[in-house]
């Protein structure tokens, strides 16, 4: 969470490690002023995500949540690579710690 799209834009690129060209930013909702100090700075929380109104449709990766009519999606590339492992896990029947479902191409 942050309060303008060029701080959210920052803070991936400082987190994630990504050029400041592969990275795009957009304010999709402004928090409400109670949570519009440092400490909620980042990551949103589950408690934060509903404090703005979003109803969540799914908590774990990839995370889901639907706000004032739309819907967003974060920790699809994460989903795909902890899929990827489960599939080779699978594959020497290690089963599947990640827990994710199988992928169209295992």
């Amino acid at each position: 969470m942050a309060r303008r799209a060029a701080e959210a834009k920052r803070f991936f690129q400082e987190y994630e490690g990504y050029d400041k060209d592969q990275v795009l930013a957009e304010v999709a909702f402004v928090l409400p002023e109670a949570l519009q100090d440092d400490e909620h700075r980042g990551w949103p929380t589950r408690e934060m995500l509903e404090a703005c109104g979003a109803k969540i449709l799914r908590w774990e990766t990839p995370r889901v949540i639907e706000l004032d009519g739309m819907r967003w999606t974060e920790g699809m590339l994460e989903h795909q690579i902890l899929q990827v492992t489960d599939d080779q896990f699978e594959r020497r029947g290690r089963g599947r710690p990640n827990r994710t479902g199988r992928s169209s191409t295992s």
